[in-house]
């Protein structure tokens, strides 16, 4: 695979950024934050990697950040963040991941400067930009850097270059965080967390899906989001019997399926 001559302008771009730079990247270990490790770890001076760890991020995740971080030798340090800690975050407003941003790039910040490193960058791309994200305010009010965006990289070139460069998440879905699933107004807690994770977890496994979501809305009910070619696989009568013991036995008390699949955009379609 050979890259384009446009495409080669942009990560000059990075490189310029990144350049005898102390660099500490927001790592997450999905695809965005992999790349970015990774550019950075061959352009700067100095990376660390940084982590923030919750119940509203995935188990895998953090796997998957630390075993990169292993095997391409980068430092990375893992931060125990609870944006449940904040009560203004749990109520659930519509600018939550403002909220919860600010917690946790609060203390990359703090840790920044404690150590001296030159900047913080992050995975936002120009992809995202069409989309409805606070928390990217967030992160441009603490002064965190985005090498994405200042060099015009979109979802598709991310992809591009990491299959490129043949990294381990370059075929790994998207997984934004677990309060997302849940409809603004419901207060976000622990148990419900771990509920919706539990959930997500058997479909994953029941029915070899990786891409599934679990939304939580009033009056107990949830509304799973199946990818479409698995969306008619899965719609089979012993299968939703399945699946229907299996959430009353979590807690759930109402259980849907919906016939459009899922969305990127997660809750967001409903504010339309």
């Amino acid at each position: 695979m050979k890259l384009t001559a446009k495409l080669k302008g942009k990560l000059e771009k990075i490189e310029s950024l990144l350049k005898n730079k102390r660099v500490i990247v927001a790592f997450s270990g999905g695809i965005d934050s992999t790349l970015l490790a990774f550019l950075s770890d061959l352009y700067a001076k100095e990376t660390l990697l940084i982590t923030a760890s919750s119940s509203l991020f995935s188990d895998e995740d953090l796997q998957d950040a630390a075993q990169f971080s292993k095997t391409h030798n980068i430092s990375h340090k893992i931060l125990e963040i609870d944006p449940l800690m904040v009560q203004e975050f749990c109520d659930n407003p519509k600018d939550r991941c403002y909220i919860c941003k600010n917690v946790i790039f609060s203390q990359f910040v703090d840790l920044q400067r404690e150590l001296g490193y030159d900047m913080i960058i992050e995975g936002s791309n120009i992809s995202d930009l069409g989309d409805y994200r606070p928390g990217y305010e967030a992160i441009k009010e603490l002064g965190v850097k985005t090498p994405y965006i200042e060099a015009r990289i979109n979802k598709e070139n991310i992809i591009k270059l990491s299959r490129y460069f043949d990294l381990e998440a370059q075929d790994k879905p998207a997984n934004a965080c677990f309060a997302s699933r849940i409809t603004y107004g419901i207060s976000i807690n622990e148990t419900l967390l771990q509920k919706i994770k539990e959930a997500e977890n058997f479909l994953k496994t029941q029915f070899k899906t990786e891409q599934v979501r679990v939304r939580f809305h009033e009056d107990d009910l949830v509304r799973i989001e199946f990818i479409e070619k698995d969306l008619f696989r899965i719609l089979t009568k012993p299968n939703i019997k399945c699946i229907i013991e299996k959430f009353k036995k979590i807690g759930f008390k109402f259980i849907t399926i919906d016939l459009e699949g899922y969305r990127k955009s997660g809750l967001i379609f409903m504010e339309k």
